[in-house]
């Protein structure tokens, strides 16, 4: 950008710490980091490097490409939502309780992508801080229940159908073992299964989710931005324990999940062997055909739910992991007042913050 400018004009724009990397200083911009006192023996072309590719980082990876994603998923939602609003004002109440809970998915799919738009706004009006960050946890936290909560169950006297809905570790518990009273059980199921109980169970899911994802968002921002936290939590204080607390919470979410899923299939595989063997020589009535559609489907959407909750879900866990590991050095940025020189001197760290903040984003 300054190659059209000669030798005199360069060295009155550049200013001399930063002569071996002019190709990258930006006039107007750069020349405040000139000033600050280098205390770790990095190079200043090296820390200004850093420093641009964090705000790329940011630009790119934080703004542009999530807000696209989460345009299209937002027309595609809402589409999905008008259509199925629709469809549940024409069926049978039979038939609604199924479309209950795949409008209050698509109702907490919309959220998060609003809640995306709200990140950004704060991020413009006042970069990061404990605000922005918490809203950016709390998005986090609503996704990350959403994806863990994709047991497949619904309240409808239609047992092989399947939904992803946001809910913590012990209402997915509750919810893949109603899945599988509705596989194999599906008298006593439709029996005691009513729409008023859909309502009610919707109701307690969101209520849990909420506070869940709430949680997280004011106690997570807390762990980057203790000194502007409601909460004082230091590192030798309480940041390391709470942090791992988290991450483990999250951890085991997952992996019950994953188990609950494998026990689940494991269990219809079993069912569906045994329903086999019931049938004598080739005389098949045609409930007991039915049976082993419904297990064989039952399986196979189980299988595929199974295998998008761990690709979708792992990104996530990665980043909380890596955060956790550096939680030191991550958290000091949050400390004393915001500043160029604090910016530039550990641009290197706020590289690592805008890289798990991009992954994050992208993956959510």
């Amino acid at each position: 950008m300054l190659l059209h400018l000669g030798a005199t004009q360069l060295n009155k724009i550049v200013p001399p710490v930063f002569r071996n990397c002019s190709n990258i200083f930006i006039p107007g911009k750069d020349e405040k980091y000139a000033l600050c006192n280098i205390t770790t023996g990095d190079s200043p072309c090296a820390l200004l490097e850093e420093l641009h590719k964090a705000k790329e980082f940011r630009i790119y990876g934080f703004t542009v490409v999530p807000i696209a994603l989460s345009a299209l998923a937002m027309i595609l939602n809402i589409t999905y939502l008008a259509i199925q609003l629709k469809i549940y004002r024409k069926e049978e109440e039979s038939t609604r309780k199924r479309y209950l809970f795949l409008i209050s998915r698509s109702l907490s799919t919309v959220m998060a992508l609003i809640l995306l738009y709200v990140v950004n706004i704060c991020w413009k009006a006042n970069g990061f801080a404990y605000d922005s960050t918490m809203i950016f946890l709390l998005l986090g936290g609503l996704n990350f229940v959403s994806i863990t909560g994709s047991s497949s169950s619904h309240c409808s006297n239609r047992p092989l159908k399947t939904s992803r809905i946001p809910l913590i570790r012990s209402t997915y518990i509750a919810l893949t073992i109603l899945l599988y009273t509705a596989i194999v059980h599906p008298f006593f199921y439709q029996s005691n299964t009513t729409i008023k109980h859909c309502y009610i169970l919707i109701a307690f899911i969101w209520l849990i989710s909420t506070l869940a994802s709430i949680a997280v968002g004011l106690w997570g921002a807390t762990l980057f931005y203790p000194e502007s936290a409601p909460v004082r939590c230091t590192f030798r204080g309480c940041q390391k324990l709470l942090a791992i607390l988290i991450v483990i919470g999250l951890s085991l979410s997952y992996a019950t999940v994953l188990g609950l899923y494998a026990v689940l299939i494991i269990r219809l595989h079993i069912k569906l062997r045994s329903s086999k063997e019931i049938i004598v020589g080739n005389v098949q009535c045609e409930s007991s055909m039915e049976r082993q559609l419904i297990h064989i489907r039952a399986m196979n959407r189980l299988g595929m739910n199974m295998l998008t909750f761990a690709v979708g879900s792992i990104p996530i866990l990665i980043v909380c992991i890596v955060a956790l590991v550096n939680l030191r050095s991550l958290s000091s940025l949050g400390e004393g007042e915001k500043s160029p020189c604090k910016t530039y001197l550990n641009s290197r760290l706020f590289v690592e913050v805008e890289l798990l903040a991009s992954s994050a984003a992208v993956v959510w």
